[in-house]
């Protein structure tokens, strides 16, 4: 595990240089990603690994533990880290300064998207008998379900699915539910020891949280109704889609839902020959990242730079460099 460091001046000095500077000088990088037992946490220190063979030696990159997709916007914008994972719907909001953000994080800038596939989805306990958003909406059979850590992207996927479907995590406690932020890594087990009746986020293939939750237990994957849905490409700027038959064990067939895509943010101030050397091993080594994890085999390097996938984040000098000399970019 990469524990988080305190940063002090000689780290600040490091990521001011530029030039040939770089060349000798180590750097010193927080790349922001979201709980240990996550893709993105595995995301993260794999790409860690990657990039520190091609910085100057001497060179550190702790892999946060944290924040999630709206929390690693705002690390950047305040200058807690200095890359960060998060998803384009999420990054829109951020660099367009409205849903999650009551301001634009200008201090925030787009490194590559496009990273994977993510399906927002519900694991349900199967023997509960509910089989629908709808019925957790109601308060059907007090369902108690989990998600992550408020202001998570699954955790922010959850309001706005109930909010659709006319009803608030308060008007499923007034009947008898409950929906609450929790530790992924504790949920497959509460949910085989009935301390809960199930688990909402986004997973991608090979989810560790979720393929846990999916070994250990039986459990039924939800499907969005088709107004959500609507509602939610429409009103929250995610895509419709469906997943696959089998993409989770026990999951037999396919799942009408909502996807998005990760991608990864930097702060503007990073230098442009860190983030070019970033850029250029993440694109170059992309035929080694599926081995890091299973969902970026959807990762096309040939897209990372587009607009759509980066949340219409304005690109970061130094990506913009890299893009363009390897004819990915006009």
């Amino acid at each position: 595990m990469r524990k988080r460091s305190a940063i002090g001046l000689a780290v600040a000095g490091s990521l001011l240089l530029t030039g040939s500077a770089f060349a000798q000088q180590p750097v010193q990088l927080r790349f922001a990603t979201v709980g240990i037992g996550s893709a993105w946490y595995n995301y993260g220190a794999g790409m860690a690994d990657m990039v520190m063979q091609k910085l100057p030696a001497g060179s550190k990159i702790d892999v946060l533990p944290i924040a999630g997709g709206v929390g690693n916007i705002k690390l950047i914008q305040s200058g807690e880290a200095e890359l960060g994972i998060s998803f384009a719907v999420t990054s829109a909001e951020g660099c367009g300064g409205f849903g999650s953000f009551s301001s634009k994080q200008n201090k925030v800038m787009a490194l590559a998207g496009g990273l994977d596939i993510y399906y927002f989805a519900a694991f349900m306990r199967r023997s509960l008998g509910v089989t629908s958003w709808e019925e957790i909406a109601q308060g059907k059979n007090k369902v108690r379900l989990m998600t992550t850590r408020a202001g998570g992207t699954g955790e922010v996927g959850v309001r706005q699915v109930l909010s659709l479907l006319g009803s608030s995590r308060d008007d499923v406690a007034k009947k008898g539910g409950l929906i609450e932020p929790s530790e992924r890594s504790a949920v497959a087990e509460a949910i085989k020891d009935g301390q809960t009746d199930g688990w909402a986020h986004v997973v991608t293939k090979g989810h560790p949280s979720a393929s846990q939750i999916v070994t250990v237990n039986d459990v039924v994957v939800l499907p969005l109704p088709a107004p959500v849905i609507k509602g939610m490409v429409e009103k929250y700027g995610w895509a419709a889609t469906t997943m696959p038959a089998n993409t989770f064990k026990g999951q037999t067939e396919p799942v009408p839902t909502v996807m998005a895509v990760s991608n990864i943010l930097v702060g503007a101030s990073v230098p442009e020959d860190v983030v070019y050397t970033f850029t250029k091993t993440l694109i170059e080594g992309a035929d080694k990242l599926p081995r890091i994890h299973s969902g970026l085999a959807d990762f096309d390097p040939k897209r990372a730079a587009e607009p759509a996938l980066n949340g219409n984040c304005p690109l970061h000098p130094g990506a913009a460099k890299y893009y363009k000399e390897a004819g990915l970019l006009k």
